[in-house]
């Protein structure tokens, strides 16, 4: 029988305070003047190793706070016991002098379990969240990049324009020398033997005149494809920028989620750390 009814009536309590923990933890019950666990039942997965009426552990720190009324709570590792579990240790009180402590390990192995999931979670997140903004600089690069492309072939075009004018020119120049060189030849022939020499200038003219106008004709085939490849590129340019700046706000709306999913993921953490 023991002294301190208060410790008898917690060791009669015992099994009950087992029961409403559902058999999982451990539950026992000391003695400080005897030094003594004097009730002691083991969890479904967790066993200490005490039993009635063993002395207390000495490196038992848990038991000897509330000795020395003080409230224990600490974390004990699975490599102790084969589960991690969470102690607690609470002094027990006769005419306002501690007499003894009760003590109780609740594993915390499902909750070891899901706080690995959130850090596993976590670290998926910030692996995320780093390619997003990766993508979304690419992204941006790309739509400058396309901008300029675009501006740039709008200058081209302007450029082709304006020798696409030059070559209007040369050949109103090479018509005018032709019907000059013809007009020469006329005169030439006019002249008879002394208009000879003068007549093979005037043919000469009239051919190069000729040849500067096939040289035009197929710059200005060159001209218009040019100006087709280049209004076909700043379409699509043009394309590509609309794209890319639809890629942007997709990203950055990917981005939003991943933020919320992260703060989230913050929050559950933060809440698995107070409940262990």
């Amino acid at each position: 029988m023991n002294d301190s009814k208060t410790i008898e009536a917690l060791c009669l309590a015992t099994p009950y305070i087992h029961k409403v923990l559902k058999g999982e933890a451990i539950v026992a019950v000391a003695d400080k003047q005897k030094d003594t666990v004097e009730c002691y039942l083991a969890g479904r997965k967790v066993d200490s190793g005490y039993r009635n009426g063993q002395k207390v552990n000495p490196g038992d720190n848990n038991v000897y706070t509330a000795f020395r009324g003080k409230n224990a709570d600490v974390y004990i590792d699975k490599s102790v016991y084969g589960v991690p579990i969470k102690a607690f240790a609470f002094p027990v009180y006769e005419n306002s002098k501690v007499v003894g402590a009760l003590a109780i390990g609740l594993p915390v192995e499902n909750e070891e379990k899901m706080k690995g999931y959130m850090e596993t979670m976590h670290s998926i997140i910030e692996s995320l969240q780093d390619r997003v903004h990766i993508i979304a600089s690419h992204s941006e690069e790309l739509s400058a990049t396309s901008e300029e492309i675009k501006a740039q072939s709008e200058h081209a075009l302007a450029d082709s324009e304006r020798t696409n004018g030059i070559t209007v020119l040369i050949k109103n120049i090479s018509q005018q020398t032709n019907l000059l060189g013809l007009n020469a030849s006329i005169e030439a022939a006019r002249a008879g033997q002394h208009g000879a020499g003068f007549n093979i200038v005037a043919q000469e003219v009239r051919k190069l005149s000729s040849q500067t106008a096939s040289a035009t004709d197929q710059i200005d085939d060159s001209l218009v494809s040019i100006k087709r490849n280049i209004e076909s590129l700043k379409t699509s340019m043009g394309q590509i920028s609309e794209a890319s700046s639809e890629q942007a706000h997709l990203v950055q709306d990917f981005s939003d989620i991943i933020d919320e999913l992260n703060n989230l993921s913050t929050e559950m953490s933060a809440f698995l750390k107070d409940a262990l």
